[in-house]
């Protein structure tokens, strides 16, 4: 089986600081946030660790908690900053659970073609989740800061 990466996207390969603060507090606005985060910059070192990847002959999955309808948005922001991606996972249209049990499913099926190596991702549950599966995290910082002002 080809070894795999996997690679979350809002907060770790996008850098969503700027636009934190559609989803914070008890007004969360994931539409306005995903808007919003498709003007976001890359975290470069994470976009340098999947073309790494890439260069290794390892897959680079791409797994997100945006729902299905941004997978264009999102296909074109990994175009727009050069993310090398296999494949491209994301929530389905009306599922309202946790990220943590999307990504446990979207891994299932992933371990159905790859032998996922490593993990990078900033929430703190699907980071425990990635562990608990015995995968090797590289944890990107920023999900408990403080929101950005407007």
């Amino acid at each position: 089986m080809r070894e795999a990466e996997i690679f979350d996207v809002d907060g770790t390969l996008c850098d969503v600081s700027g636009v934190r603060h559609h989803v914070r507090g008890e007004r969360r606005n994931f539409e306005a946030f995903h808007e919003a985060a498709l003007g976001c910059p890359p975290h470069a070192w994470v976009v340098d660790g999947a073309r790494a990847a890439a260069r290794e002959g390892r897959a680079v999955v791409v797994v997100t908690a945006r729902r299905e309808h941004w997978r264009a948005g999102t296909s074109f922001w990994l175009a727009l900053h050069d993310v090398p991606s296999d494949h491209l996972y994301l929530r389905g249209e009306h599922d309202g659970r946790p990220d943590v049990e999307v990504k446990r499913d979207v891994l299932a099926q992933v371990r159905q073609r790859y032998r996922v190596v490593r993990a990078w991702d900033d929430n703190p549950n699907v980071i425990s989740l990635w562990e608990s599966e015995g995968i090797d995290v590289v944890v990107v910082p920023g999900w408990d800061d403080e929101p950005s002002r407007p």
